[in-house]
């Protein structure tokens, strides 16, 4: 038997009791409030998500455990305007994920194109790590970063410089282009690679999703892909 999808309420929720501000900022605040459970929840970084309908709405900070129970906790929060959410229900989402992943599966509304994704051209430069890395039993130290070779190329990838001089890096140019180095994407919900001349699927906000994990989440709107 197929199991059941797993719905935006089978998140653990957070029943908010109390907001007051925190630290010397007017922008810190400080949410006290009772878990439903305590499986899949960890002290820490996390979201807290307003549950509405075309709304992403969240709230980055940490959690903090504040009996042997773990069921009460204040979670701690920096934000321009606070919402009025004593008495609801928000929703735990761990470290691991971010607000939109979970919204761009349950929400009925978000749009998807497959889509056929193009290698791009890439623009790269050479970085100091932070301190020594071993990779592959070589001590890597420096660092090749490359970016899309467009006016918004905002995500880096980063590839170790090896003293042996091997690479996994297509020729760089004198001017520091790199032919088709942008030669894949990263589907949002499984991390595998979607390569040149492969089909995803891809929504307004250049999120990818390999075809594997659209149907077979975001079509049934299923977020058990999050270990709940």
């Amino acid at each position: 038997m197929t199991p059941a999808a797993k719905t935006i309420d089978d998140l653990p929720h957070f029943r908010v009791s109390a907001i007051k501000q925190s630290g010397t900022r007017e922008t810190d605040f400080e949410l006290s409030g009772v878990l439903d459970r305590t499986v899949g929840v960890n002290e820490g970084r996390c979201s807290l998500l307003l549950p509405g309908k075309d709304v992403l709405v969240a709230l980055s900070g940490d959690l903090k455990f504040q009996d042997s129970t773990g069921r009460t906790a204040l979670f701690q929060t920096s934000d321009e305007s606070m919402p009025e959410v004593v008495g609801l229900d928000l929703l735990y989402l761990g470290a691991g994920w971010r607000p939109y992943q979970v919204w761009m599966v349950a929400e009925p509304s978000w749009k998807w194109n497959r889509t056929l994704f193009h290698a791009m051209d890439a623009i790269s430069r050479v970085v100091e790590g932070n301190g020594v890395s071993v990779v592959d039993g070589e001590e890597v130290t420096k660092w090749i970063e490359i970016k899309k070779d467009t006016k918004d190329s905002g995500s880096s990838r980063y590839y170790p410089v090896f003293p042996s001089g091997k690479t996994t890096l297509p020729p760089i140019g004198l001017d520091g282009i790199i032919k088709g180095g942008w030669d894949h994407a990263h589907c949002e919900l499984c991390d595998s690679h979607i390569d040149a001349e492969h089909y995803g699927y891809l929504d307004l906000g250049e999120h990818w999703v390999c075809e594997g994990c659209y149907s077979k989440y975001v079509v049934n709107h299923d977020l058990s892909f999050i270990q709940i």
